[in-house]
């Protein structure tokens, strides 16, 4: 009693200053020591200076309820006519408000309003709150919470509706788009399969060309022969020889063409080569040419 008498005393003197945010701690603990209508009524009328109203009124309700003692002191006296003063002043200020909530049938829904859990009993009733800005929130396992603010003046009456809806479910991810015939084609496309193929292609025109040389030389040569014998020494030619000297003249140009091809498409197959040897070189893929009498191919590894 000792403590709470100290305690009360700090809160009242605190209370009389002005200082009600402070004075409330003393007087709340003084009153957890030990019960007295002074320093009750004190902490009720703070509750409702710092706008408390719904937790000082009920604080001094209760007061006024108890019995008063036989002979009280006068501070008592006082202390009660102070509450119902604060009481006639604080009650028209009390706001009222109703919350309402919308959801499945069967679903447990928890509505908080501050953060602290409202009873069951309240949701969908008025209940008197006090003035000022309240978050309220409803929320359900499975559901989506959905939260409102809603601000209350003194004496105002005011209603909000909260729904709960099931959390939507994930989308399926998307097919991916058909790949084009040749996006498939540059997919799976070797390292190095472009120079490959190009020498591949040159070195078979080089062999062609160097056949058609070689042919056309030979053909060349036989002609000459005929007309060395037919013409003699001093390369005089009868009338009649004049086709076959053209016929030689024709072949050999034939022939010089057939060598040059040959000698681009050896080159160039060349250069292809060694450009498809680095990029093999880092693939592991290979593929070389093969060339032997009456064949021209390729072989490689993958």
């Amino acid at each position: 009693m000792a403590a709470a008498r100290l305690l009360g005393g700090d809160g009242i003197m605190l209370a009389d200053a002005g200082n009600c945010s402070q004075a409330i701690d003393k007087l709340r603990r003084a009153e957890d020591l030990h019960h007295a209508p002074t320093t009750a009524g004190r902490l009720g009328e703070c509750e409702i200076a710092v706008g408390w109203l719904v937790a000082g009124t009920e604080r001094l309700q209760r007061l006024l309820r108890e019995p008063a003692p036989v002979g009280a002191p006068a501070p008592f006296l006082d202390a009660l006519a102070g509450a119902r003063r604060a009481l006639d002043r604080a009650f028209p200020r009390i706001a009222t408000l109703r919350i309402d909530v919308d959801a499945p049938p069967g679903v447990k829904v928890q509505v908080l309003v501050d953060g602290e859990a409202l009873p069951d009993a309240l949701v969908g009733g008025d209940r008197p709150t006090d003035p000022g800005t309240h978050a309220i929130e409803a929320r359900a396992p499975g559901y989506v919470a959905e939260t409102r603010t809603v601000t209350l003046n003194d004496g105002e009456s005011t209603s909000v509706s909260l729904e709960v809806l099931p959390v939507p479910a994930t989308p399926a991810a998307a097919p991916p788009a058909p790949r084009s015939a040749l996006a498939e084609s540059a997919r799976h496309r070797r390292p190095g399969s472009v120079p490959d193929a190009g020498m591949i292609v040159a070195l078979t025109l080089g062999g062609i060309g160097l056949a058609t040389g070689l042919t056309a030389g030979l053909v060349v040569a036989i002609d000459s022969g005929d007309l060395s014998s037919s013409c003699g020494a001093k390369r005089t030619c009868p009338p009649d020889k004049q086709s076959e000297i053209s016929s030689a003249k024709t072949w050999a140009t034939v022939s010089t063409l057939g060598f040059a091809v040959a000698g681009a498409g050896l080159v160039a197959g060349a250069g292809l080569f060694f450009i498809g040897h680095a990029s093999r070189a880092s693939s592991g893929a290979r593929i070389d040419p093969v060339v032997g009498p009456g064949y021209f191919g390729c072989e490689g590894a993958f």
